[in-house]
């Protein structure tokens, strides 16, 4: 039997489509199509610089056989979750610092968080660079006071200089989802469970984290997903010397002139981090159903 909808329910279902339409002719043209065309490119093959359009798993046999390829993807992953590990650590007392302590200045403690935003990426990172260099800040202050002898030369060009750049860089994501959790959190519930017994630590483990844990979620989300992909802390801050999966890409696209390995690149990228986030979120619904 066929079931036929009210014209009442019908306009608001219309309008929606209407308003809607140029979110997802944006989405289309700039996200979906050109993931489609990498995920068509990503099973052909580069063979004597010429393309062959017959459908092939080479390149991503290529991923798990290259040692270079699939150690990119591990520091890739392992730096984004570090990176990702220390943001929430330092973020959290910040945000609620701001949130619950900040009183008249709340508004010029949020602008302090955003104002690097203010200021060129590539900026931010090539001023770390002068930092952690050899004759860089940190390496004369502690030559001056006379805490090294030599300069130390594991700062700049490493794992942990990029590590820096991607925590410097990506803290205000953190930040934000967690100060808008725990500013939703009031006062009366925290005292509420004081007068009931509970001490001030209990009453954070299981009044105030547990509201703020959507937030945490949020800001993990984005942290993670801007780090692991990220290509221009890597390559100013890490010099080449760690390949993440980012540059691994450029690599092929542009030096390689292997577009085809390049697109299955990016194309595995994108289906870990999907697998990450589906497995997340649907721990984070589990966890909400207890």
């Amino acid at each position: 039997m066929i079931q036929r909808t009210h014209p009442a329910l019908r306009r608001p279902l219309v309008r929606a489509a209407v308003g809607l339409s140029p979110l997802f002719l944006c989405e289309t043209l700039f996200f979906l199509l050109p993931m489609g065309i990498l995920f068509v490119y990503s099973f052909w093959r580069m063979r004597d610089f010429r393309l062959e359009t017959v459908l092939t798993l080479y390149n991503y046999a290529e991923i798990v056989r290259n040692p270079l390829l699939w150690r990119a993807f591990l520091l890739s992953l392992e730096i984004a979750v570090a990176v990702t590990l220390v943001c929430a650590v330092i973020a959290y007392p910040v945000a609620y610092f701001i949130a619950k302590r900040a009183g008249h200045w709340k508004t010029l403690c949020l602008v302090g968080v955003v104002i690097p935003f203010w200021t060129s990426f590539i900026l931010r990172a090539y001023a770390w660079k002068l930092l952690l260099g050899e004759q860089g800040i940190i390496n004369s202050g502690l030559l001056r006071l006379g805490l090294i002898e030599t300069p130390l030369s594991g700062l700049l060009y490493s794992p942990t200089a990029t590590s820096i750049g991607l925590i410097y860089g990506f803290l205000p994501f953190m930040i934000m989802p967690l100060y808008t959790s725990i500013e939703k959190v009031q006062d009366s519930w925290l005292q509420a469970a004081e007068d009931l017994g509970a001490s001030p630590w209990r009453a954070f483990r299981e009044v105030t984290f547990p509201l703020c844990f959507p937030g945490l979620v949020v800001g993990a989300v984005f942290t993670f997903i801007f780090a692991v992909g990220e290509y221009v802390i890597p390559a100013l801050l890490g010099g080449g010397k760690s390949l993440m999966v980012a540059q691994a890409i450029v690599l092929e696209f542009e030096t390689e002139q292997n577009w085809p390995g390049g697109a299955a690149l990016a194309i595995a990228l994108l289906a870990i981090i999907l697998a990450m986030l589906g497995a997340l979120l649907r721990w984070v619904r589990m966890e909400d159903v207890l």
